[in-house]
């Protein structure tokens, strides 16, 4: 069956059962300190991931607007890093996590210093550095540097900026506390003022996720292609949201999450995995830090589903997974074929599709594979994923095979896994996400080789009749001599019946004839050192083989037997006159020609 039309990406599927299961949670308050965000509607729900290719996954109010909050306050620190250097912004604002609430006073006795970027004081003193003329260009300088995160222009909500300065009395106190250290060195309310209506810039979900896949893929926005933060920096801001930003909850969302993070009140939560993906969800409802509650059951799950903890495995770049890429009509199996066979597949091999994957699949290089094959599953017979080159095969990489296979299953395809090392690990990785895996045959075969054997077969038996046995004046060889050169080598056959296993001619044997295939599959076996003969190709009804010494004089070079049993026609060499000698030696240089262009072809795929 083909597939009529794309499938739903594995990762857009698992985002949308996870909405509607932590939809359920009505847990937590929506944020009163700030009177403006008691306005927000608390059913609110959005869940989007970005990776560093650029692919942008989404579901429910992904693109509801709410204001920033605390989520701003590493992108700022970023920009004050990329301003002035670390040791002029460490001068005024620590490193250390503080263990305490967002608003707490955590200041370095003696010093002043905030303890770290993550909390409000460190985030007004941070504010304050931003490099400007005046207010109103610091401001234009910090819209501008989220315009290149989130790849569009930003606004502030005048109304939340209002609220929050009419009744930021405590952030007031933070800052003139900090003036009488001179770590705000001049009026402290015009940076206050910034930070108030930073924190009331207007976001959604989905340019949060953005946000996250930016500083995952080292600082560069996956989808515009513009830096949004120096690479120097971004190692130093995904340290600080590590260690602090969570507030009082950093230990453990790093215990059980594993990914660097920030919260804010207006019930965001952006999460990063470096060089993976940025992950954000929204939801209003906090908890008694601030903390989105739905927020941090999706982060703990997508964490434990698909393994994303930061120290848990060695982690890859999705750049170069896919080692090669090719159809049934580009390059065939090792399997030679009858003419009209190689015709039919050239004109509708590309129903067959395989992907050579190389190197280590996580769920970042693995997301990669599910987009390009989704976008080229259109008109797709077979799919055949190749892993004789792929190293290791995370969990989270699992999953979404399994995911990817049953959905293009779903559709009509078939789906084969061939060739991994590691085939025992993935099987029963696959077969968790997928129990069905087992009974289908995802996994039939050892090598890629075999499948596209198999797919060929298939396409073949839909687009060919049958054809039993063919007599030897229909051989492929037989096909551009003449009438008296075919009646002439007719007379000198000889019709050989063969057992199913049973032996042709063995390698370094004397070579005295040629075989006709007329009915069954004979299987060419190259032999190797101290292992078992390895198959090179497999002959059908209507090919031919032992022919090469008829030019060479050589020995044989290979073990034939009859894999199920068969009928051949024997040309002794010597029986063949002068004349026909030329023809089938002309006949023959071309189908090695063949041959050869098609190994070639092979070779680079």
């Amino acid at each position: 069956m083909t597939v009529k039309a794309r499938v739903d990406s594995p990762v857009q599927q698992y985002l949308e059962a996870l909405h509607r299961r932590v939809a359920e949670l009505r847990d937590g308050d929506l944020a009163s300190y700030i009177p403006e965000l008691t306005r927000a509607d608390p059913e609110w729900f959005g869940i989007a991931i970005a990776t560093v290719d650029g692919q942008v996954y989404q579901v429910g109010d992904s693109r509801q607007p709410f204001t920033i909050q605390s989520v701003s306050k590493p992108f700022v620190y970023g920009l004050a890093l990329a301003d002035l250097g670390v040791e002029q912004v460490l001068a005024k604002v620590g490193v250390e996590p503080s263990g305490e609430a967002f608003n707490s006073i955590s200041l370095e006795p003696g010093t002043g210093r905030p303890l770290n970027p993550m909390i409000n004081a460190g985030a007004i003193a941070t504010t304050g550095l931003i490099v400007g003329d005046s207010p109103q260009q610091r401001e234009q300088r910090i819209l501008e540097m989220f315009a290149r995160y989130t790849g569009h222009p930003m606004t502030i909500d005048a109304r939340v900026y209002a609220s929050e300065a009419r009744t930021g009395h405590r952030n007031r106190a933070l800052a003139h506390l900090m003036r009488t250290f001179d770590i705000i060195e001049t009026d402290p309310e015009p940076g206050l003022d910034l930070y108030f209506r930073q924190c009331a810039m207007l976001v959604t979900c989905c340019d949060l996720a953005l946000m996250g896949a930016a500083l995952a893929n080292n600082g560069v926005n996956p989808v515009t292609g513009v830096r949004a933060l120096p690479a120097a920096q971004v190692a130093r801001v995904l340290s600080v949201m590590s260690s602090c930003g969570m507030y009082d909850y950093s230990g453990e969302w790093l215990y059980n999450v594993g990914m660097p993070a920030k919260s804010g009140v207006g019930g965001g939560i952006v999460a990063v995995l470096p060089g993976q993906v940025g992950i954000a969800v929204f939801s209003p409802r906090l908890d008694a830090r601030g903390n989105s509650c739905r927020g941090i059951r999706v982060c703990e799950q997508i964490s434990r589903d698909f393994d994303l903890h930061l120290f848990h495995t060695s982690r890859s770049t999705s750049a170069a997974i896919i080692r090669a890429r090719y159809s049934a009509a580009q390059v065939s199996s090792q399997r030679r074929r009858r003419l009209g066979e190689r015709d039919a597949l050239t004109q509708q091999g590309d129903r067959v599709l395989v992907y050579a994957l190389q190197g280590e699949l996580t769920i970042g290089a693995t997301e990669s594979l599910v987009h390009e094959v989704l976008d080229a599953l259109v008109g797709l017979e077979v799919l055949i994923l190749d892993l004789a080159w792929v190293i290791n095969v995370d969990q989270a990489a699992a999953r979404l095979l399994a995911d990817l296979a049953r959905s293009v299953t779903d559709a009509g395809c078939t789906v084969l896994i061939a060739g991994a090392a590691n085939t025992a690990a993935v099987r029963e990785l696959v077969a968790r996400a997928w129990p069905q895996s087992q009974e289908l045959g995802v996994f039939q075969f050892m090598d890629s080789d075999q499948a596209l054997e198999w797919a060929e077969d298939r396409l073949l038996a839909a687009l060919t009749a049958p054809d039993p046995e063919v007599p030897l004046l229909d051989n492929d060889l037989c096909l551009t001599l003449s009438e008296p050169e075919r009646a002439g080598l007719a007379m000198i056959a000889q019709r050989l019946e063969f057992a199913p296993g049973e032996l042709v001619f063995r390698a370094g044997a004397p070579a005295d004839a040629l075989f006709l295939i007329a009915r069954g599959r004979f299987e060419v076996r190259r032999p190797a050192a101290e292992q078992p003969s390895r198959r090179s190709s497999t002959l059908v009804p209507g090919m031919y083989f032992g022919e090469l010494p008829l030019a060479s004089g050589q020995p044989r070079s290979a073990d034939v037997v009859a894999r199920d049993g068969g009928t051949c026609w024997r040309i002794p060499f010597a029986a063949i006159d002068a004349g026909l000698r030329i023809r089938l030696l002309s006949t023959m240089a071309a189908r090695l020609a063949e041959r050869l262009a098609q190994q070639e072809r092979m070779r680079c795929s």
